[in-house]
């Protein structure tokens, strides 16, 4: 292969296996060959976030060319440990780089316990996620949250939980959040806490508990000592149906036909977490709805006749 055809955007090809036949077997038969086989699959061991390897991998060229043209062909050799060390490096630091976020996730009818790293708890429900930056924790006491999670806070400097929803903000203190699709809900067990939501602002006392759903908030008082979930059974106030039916499907990973029956009702009491039949039974018996499994993971309601 003449060496005018071995350019960035030929071995970028290669890289990607996207030469054809005919050209990989002329590679082959090259001199190069050899050296850019063994550069590739140094590339190959390492790992880390996603990052452009074409990119990388022409620019390693480039620093095998510009030496090149300094040195004669004998300290090849060389110069393709000098540029592989360098390729390790340059990997390494756009892994340290990209890969701070520390991230926690539970499946359906899992809770996980979590020790952030100044020993605040955070206790994580079924199908949630939890994610934050632990390098730069003891400077920035922020979390991301999807689903429902309970907070046992260390005091310390600012520590807060943003959600696609809203965001809480508290000092030391001990509150659960739950966060879905248009819906936002926070409990204070302890402390005070922060309420950010729909461009309002409100403060929570213990016992005090807020919730939105799409541009609608009210407020109401519980008197639970802790989150009734983590001791298998999970209770409501005043909720709307929609949010209880995605906590069941959450806990038992069972989908609902909702088609005929209203969401937006309201219910006030609890479900177990070891039993799908008596749960559905303690929902939906005293809400006048009947339920009929399809399969095991699939349940039809429908208004009572």
């Amino acid at each position: 292969m003449r060496k005018e055809n071995l350019n960035n955007n030929f071995l970028a090809r290669w890289v990607s296996g996207e030469l054809t036949v005919a050209e990989l077997e002329e590679f082959k038969k090259s001199k190069d060959y050899s050296i850019y086989k063994r550069i590739n699959e140094s590339s190959q061991l390492l790992e880390g976030p996603e990052y452009n390897k074409n990119k990388v991998f022409e620019n390693v060229l480039e620093e095998i060319k510009a030496k090149n043209q300094t040195r004669v062909r004998k300290f090849i050799p060389n110069i393709f440990y000098k540029v592989a060390a360098s390729a390790v490096i340059l990997f390494g630091i756009l892994y340290f780089l990209n890969n701070t976020t520390t991230t926690y996730a539970t499946a359906y009818g899992e809770q996980l316990n979590i020790t952030l790293p100044d020993n605040s708890m955070v206790h994580l429900n079924s199908n949630s996620k939890l994610e934050f930056d632990e390098r730069n924790w003891k400077n920035n006491r922020k979390l991301s949250l999807k689903g429902e999670a309970f907070f046992e806070v260390e005091k310390g400097s600012d520590f807060s939980v943003e959600t696609i929803e809203g965001s809480v903000e508290v000092l030391g203190t001990k509150f659960i959040v739950i966060s879905q699709e248009k819906y936002f809900e926070v409990q204070c067990y302890e402390g005070k806490v922060r309420v950010n939501s729909n461009k309002q602002q409100t403060i929570l006392n213990p016992t005090n508990a807020f919730r939105a759903i799409d541009t609608a908030s009210e407020t109401w008082n519980f008197t639970n000592q802790n989150p009734t979930w983590l001791s298998g059974e999970s209770s409501f106030t005043n909720t709307p149906l929609k949010q209880v039916i995605n906590a069941l499907e959450n806990q038992f990973e069972t989908q609902f036909n909702l088609n005929n029956i209203d969401t937006s009702k309201r219910f006030t009491g609890s479900f177990t977490h070891g039993d799908i039949k008596l749960a559905l039974k303690t929902v939906f018996v005293p809400m006048k709805i009947s339920f009929t499994f399809n399969d095991e993971n699939s349940v039809v309601l429908d208004k009572s006749k």
